[in-house]
């Protein structure tokens, strides 16, 4: 059975920076991320002492998501998209050995054995923070004005669950692979010597669950800032757990309900295919820029051809283009000489802000659960929802039969989320077999797997 225990050989370390809305405006805190190997670690007691400094401690979780083996580049544009086949050019080993073995899916390569254990200490040394957060405003509850406590301590579980549910995703084997008693992952909810034992994968669905209900009854139904945890994005967390978990009957209630809020609105234009007004949350990642030109434009220079570009977002004959059907030279940002970085990326150094969940995929839940219950007439009308909002008619058929859905369905995940990780959770969540993976020019390795390993 596997353990983990955070004071064995771990001081938990506390971030601190100057909130939020500074960091985003000043050099000095980039500066400091962008130079601090180690999480600055200061005395708690000082900390948690302010209201301010609980929200600086939460704040300082967000960053370290941002890290260059978390969401900053490898679990989003990364390794995932590798995973995730967004790519098919330059896919060699000339790309380095971490890159080339995520093309191949050889999770037991050594560079990617190294990876996944940067990937476990590190989401765990957040999840340790958060919870050494919710322990100290147990007790400080008197420092709190207003919706504070409820705000910070529903984000807190929010976040908790969050990162449990990626690491649940990445490190045991996902229930349609199997059955929810499968091995799981350590939930750690406390901060003590006790090793918290793995438990199983239906548990750890069940634990992330718990956390995020409670988080839902804490935050407010009215905030829609998308930078940080909110009610909203709480709800599509829901969604998205219920469908990996197979409850379609509540994926399905969550991502309606996400949909007929009408908070967010799908895009009119194509001005950023980002679509950054219907991304429910949004993570700021100050080293973006030079993250992503590692993958796209840097030494791997990995892109998508044209071909395979013309073949994915192909509409027929006098169809305008999808707008996502938008890729660029990766050195020039230039639709000109040789376009196979997405165009949303381009031009490396401007983007610092990376969607973690967007509205577009409650529509293509919601339409998988529609398509579960049988209703195609309404899976077929959320697709078309989502296509007229990317330039593109409605099809020509009321319903499409239940096998073109799931087709049209992996489509609309290829096209909207290519290179952002998702793919990646989507084909290990239908045990897609490695055979039928989308655009490789590499054969996987003999022991494939979806599987990441666990550190020793």
């Amino acid at each position: 059975m596997f353990k983990i225990s955070f004071m064995q050989n771990l001081r938990i370390k506390i971030i601190a920076v100057a909130g939020l809305g500074i960091l985003l405006s000043t050099a000095s805190c980039k500066k400091w991320i962008n130079n601090t190997p180690e999480p600055l670690q200061v005395d708690e007691s000082i900390i948690f002492s302010t209201e301010k400094g609980f929200q600086e401690a939460l704040t300082g979780v967000y960053l370290q998501m941002g890290a260059e083996s978390l969401y900053g580049r490898d679990l989003t544009v990364g390794v995932l998209s590798l995973l995730g086949r967004s790519y098919d050019l330059n896919l060699n080993e000339s790309i380095g050995g971490l890159f080339y073995q995520s093309a191949r899916y050889n999770l037991q390569d050594p560079s990617l054995r190294v990876y996944s254990t940067k990937v476990w200490s590190n989401m765990y040394q957040s999840i340790a923070n958060l919870n050494n957060l919710l322990i100290n405003l147990e007790r400080k509850k008197n420092l709190f004005t207003g919706n504070n406590y409820q705000r910070i301590k529903g984000e807190a579980l929010a976040l908790r669950a969050y990162l449990h549910f990626d690491l649940l995703r990445l490190f045991a084997a996902a229930p349609a692979a199997g059955t929810l008693s499968a091995p799981g992952i350590p939930y750690v909810t406390t901060i003590n010597a006790t090793n918290t034992i793995a438990g199983t994968v239906g548990a750890g669905l069940d634990q992330c669950e718990e956390d995020l209900t409670n988080a839902e009854s804490l935050l407010d139904t009215k905030d829609i800032t998308n930078y940080r945890i909110n009610n909203l994005i709480v709800k599509g967390v829901l969604a998205r757990l219920y469908l990996y978990k197979g409850d379609y009957k509540k994926a399905s209630d969550y991502s309606n309900a996400i949909i007929n809020s009408n908070k967010l609105a799908l895009a009119k234009n194509s001005t950023d295919v980002f679509f950054p007004a219907e991304n429910m949350f949004s993570l700021y990642i100050s080293q973006a820029p030079v993250f992503h030109k590692a993958v796209l434009g840097g030494q791997a220079k990995l892109g998508f051809s044209a071909a395979n570009q013309t073949a994915l977002y192909a509409t027929g004959s006098g169809v305008i283009a999808d707008w996502r059907k938008s890729f660029v030279d990766p050195l020039t940002g230039l639709g000109t000489g040789s376009p196979f970085m997405p165009r949303k990326f381009a031009v490396l150094g401007s983007k610092t802000s990376f969607p973690m969940i967007r509205l577009t995929e409650m529509y293509y839940i919601a339409a998988e659960c529609a398509v579960n219950a049988r209703d195609a007439v309404t899976a077929t009308a959320l697709l078309d929802t989502v296509r007229i909002h990317r330039n593109l008619p409605k099809y020509t058929l009321t319903a499409l039969s239940t096998d073109s859905l799931n087709v049209e369905i992996r489509r609309e995940y290829q096209k909207e989320f290519i290179a952002e990780g998702q793919l990646f959770f989507y084909f290990k969540r239908k045990n897609i077999p490695f055979s039928s993976l989308p655009f490789t020019s590499i054969p996987v390795d003999a022991n494939a797997t979806y599987v990441f390993v666990k550190p020793e």
